[in-house]
């Protein structure tokens, strides 16, 4: 019997007759604290926030792929439970300082400023980057990403 996530993928594929794709299963913000997490899922279906970024380093502690053009993300919320599918359409690796103001805005957070976004963000690195007794600072080379809703249950 297929999962939700699986069920979902299925219908995505045969609605938009894609052969050969495959997809992994996402969530933005910690997994326990599901309130954040569908806060966050909020602003994506909104088309508020339409782009993320994580350090390089934190992709090589989990050992986790860095997220490449035309990967599909089952969206999940903080039950766990699949309700989008997003794609990514632009996976690029930066400098923190070099991350644009226009990058910053897509995020859809705080007041939407490079200089709000460099702040809370050099915060978050730091305690995220902390877990893994690794240094974040802001000539570190971030993932910065763009992404897309491209199917929704409702």
């Amino acid at each position: 019997m297929a999962t939700p996530a699986e069920t979902m993928w299925n219908n995505f594929v045969t609605e938009n007759n894609i052969e050969g794709g495959s997809y992994q299963t996402r969530w933005f913000g910690p997994q326990d604290q599901p309130d954040e997490i569908n806060r966050l899922n909020e602003l994506i279906l909104s088309g508020k926030k339409r782009s993320t970024a994580k350090p390089l380093a934190y992709y090589s502690a989990e050992q986790e792929a860095v997220p490449q053009v035309g990967d599909y993300f089952i969206l999940l919320n903080g039950d766990m439970k699949p309700i989008a599918i997003i794609k990514t359409v632009v996976s690029e690796l930066i400098p923190f300082l070099r991350v644009s103001g226009e990058h910053a805005y897509n995020e859809g957070e705080g007041d939407l400023s490079i200089e709000d976004w460099r702040t809370r963000t050099l915060a978050k690195f730091t305690k995220l980057m902390q877990k893994y007794d690794a240094v974040f600072t802001e000539d570190k080379p971030v993932v910065t990403e763009v992404f897309e809703v491209v199917y929704t249950t409702d």
